[in-house]
């Protein structure tokens, strides 16, 4: 057996036609204000992207848990300030797209991309982008530094992961970082 630590991929990066680009944050809820969470590690490189990316005017969905719906813990990040035009879906699953809800406004839209961000990354990011990649045929953009697990393991061999993909699918992904990110 090879003891080695798998080959994370290699970070590059991408310029993104704004009109055809969508920013999904998942599971970044008021959890992420409380230090001891470690979706917090996420808040300050989030913050500004979400700048960034509003600036550019890049459709932007977030989701969150369906079982937090109408708790205390089942809103936004308050430090993100979702916007009215920026819809918070609450998914009844580890991929984000079922049920259907958050595909219909990327469809709509005529969206081609999707950048993935969120909490966890061996969860929620890895069975969203793999279902993005694979049966709806999006490019999906990873920023490694725009998405977090529990542990530095978990969220290593999700990008491990996700880079070898087979049938092809691996090769509709870019890894990256959120400041590597521009718009056009």
């Amino acid at each position: 057996m090879n003891t080695k630590a798998p080959k994370l991929p290699e970070l590059q990066a991408v310029t993104l036609d704004a009109n055809k680009t969508a920013l999904l944050v998942l599971d970044l809820t008021e959890l992420c204000a409380d230090p001891k969470e470690e979706c917090s590690t996420l808040v300050p490189g989030m913050t500004r992207f979400l700048a960034k990316a509003r600036k550019a005017k890049v459709f932007i969905a977030f989701t969150i848990m369906a079982i937090f719906k109408g708790k205390p813990v089942g809103k936004v990040f308050s430090g993100f300030n979702a916007q009215p035009s920026e819809p918070v879906l609450f998914p009844n699953g580890f991929n984000k797209f079922e049920g259907g809800e958050l595909e219909e406004p990327l469809k709509q839209r005529g969206i081609d991309t999707v950048i993935v961000t969120g909490f966890r990354s061996n969860i929620a990011v890895m069975y969203t982008a793999t279902h993005a990649a694979r049966a709806l045929n999006y490019r999906v953009i990873v920023p490694v530094d725009g998405l977090a697990a529990l542990t530095e393991y978990e969220h290593e061999y999700t990008l491990y992961q996700l880079s070898v993909l087979p049938g092809g699918a691996s090769e509709r992904f870019t890894f990256t970082t959120l400041d590597q990110i521009s718009f056009k």
